[in-house]
């Protein structure tokens, strides 16, 4: 079993994000865009793997891998790897942009409506009024006696 751990894992990594092209990721619907955004990234990292192998500064442990081998004695999983976690990925985000749209677009239709708020009222409003003598006051306040003797 632990010979294809890599491999079930990487099943269920797909498996995982399979629903997201229901909610309208539209991934697998589009192969060809789909694969011009993965293999030139997969060939790349393929070949750093396999220069990686040939310098000896690269390994795969043989108890997690099925002991199939491409050239350079690169594994079959990690081919796998390079396949399935771009779409995983593209997946994820192409998944997300498509509920995202969809929920600005029911809110632009929709708008809530803002919480109605009072304004708060002033502190010097909830205090009864102090006779200040004019010579003290300031020009505001000045201005507000006369408006107010104005209107009485």
């Amino acid at each position: 079993m632990d010979h294809y751990q890599y491999l079930i894992l990487m099943g269920a990594c797909l498996a995982v994000t399979a629903p997201l092209e229901v909610l309208g990721a539209r991934v697998y619907r589009r192969p060809a865009r789909l694969v011009r955004a993965v293999l030139p990234v997969a060939a790349v990292f393929l070949i750093w793997d396999a220069l990686a192998v040939a310098g000896g500064v690269w390994t795969y442990n043989p108890r997690y891998v099925t002991g199939l081998r491409l050239p350079f004695r690169i594994p079959v999983e990690e081919l796998v790897f390079f396949l399935v976690i771009p779409v995983c990925g593209i997946l994820t985000y192409a998944g997300v942009q498509a509920v995202a749209g969809r929920w600005h677009a029911r809110r632009s239709r929709h708008p809530r409506p803002r919480p109605r708020t009072r304004p708060r009222p002033s502190r010097a409003a909830s205090r009864p009024e102090r006779a200040v003598p004019a010579e003290r006051a300031v020009p505001a306040e000045r201005a507000e006696r006369a408006e107010r003797a104005v209107r009485s």
